[in-house]
């Protein structure tokens, strides 16, 4: 019973409910649209350990993602930063000279995650220019690939193993993402103000 008449207070209001969803959609795509446009570009990584005899597989693996989630974090560092920038391959001009907003920006431009169980690294960069996030890309590989022996050890080696896959379109803000997240929330906002108006009636 409590069924039919939930379906039957949709029913009634489907317009307003259509309505509600449509400016969801419109506002997360408008909202979208205003922030800064990026491009990706994305270079993976294969973590690899010498002189790792006596230890098991398993341990093995374990040690070359911890390694991997490490050298992760120690990317988005000021002296990373500054590594690479000093490469000039990367548009220094394109960041802060604050260091608060520097940071926050730099922070923003990579995306760095380590695939479960596995020794690969993937190292996504960000850029409004699809050139420079392609450059920045290979050149946060290529520092990965010349530190990581001294952070971690000489018998730690990194090496990009795919070529530089810049996006065709923009990667940030994602619309679709964006857009599936307004339709749900003027769904739900819509069905709140359904339901609420009903028991007004009533």
């Amino acid at each position: 019973m409590a069924t039919t008449n939930i379906l039957y207070v949709y029913m009634r209001g489907w317009r307003l409910l259509l309505v509600c969803t449509l400016l969801g959609l419109v506002a997360a795509l408008g909202v979208s649209a205003l922030m800064p446009w990026r491009y990706s570009s994305t270079v993976r990584l294969l973590i690899t350990q010498t002189n790792v005899t006596g230890i098991d597989p398993y341990t093995a693996v374990k040690s070359t993602e911890r390694i991997g989630q490490n050298l992760g974090e120690l990317a988005y560092s000021s002296s990373f930063f500054n590594a690479i920038m000093n490469q000039g391959t990367v548009d220094r001009g394109y960041f802060s000279t604050d260091e608060i907003d520097k940071r926050k920006e730099w922070s923003q431009a990579l995306d760095i995650s380590v695939v479960p169980n596995t020794g690969i690294m993937q190292v996504v960069a960000y850029h409004k220019d699809r050139a420079q996030a392609q450059a920045l890309a290979v050149a946060v590989a290529q520092e990965m690939a010349t530190q990581a022996p001294n952070y971690f050890g000489y018998s730690v080696r990194v090496q990009p193993i795919d070529d530089p896959l810049p996006s065709r379109f923009v990667a940030k803000p994602d619309f679709i993402q964006n857009g599936a997240l307004g339709l749900v929330l003027g769904f739900v906002l819509g069905s709140a103000w359904i339901l609420a108006r009903m028991r007004e009636i009533r």
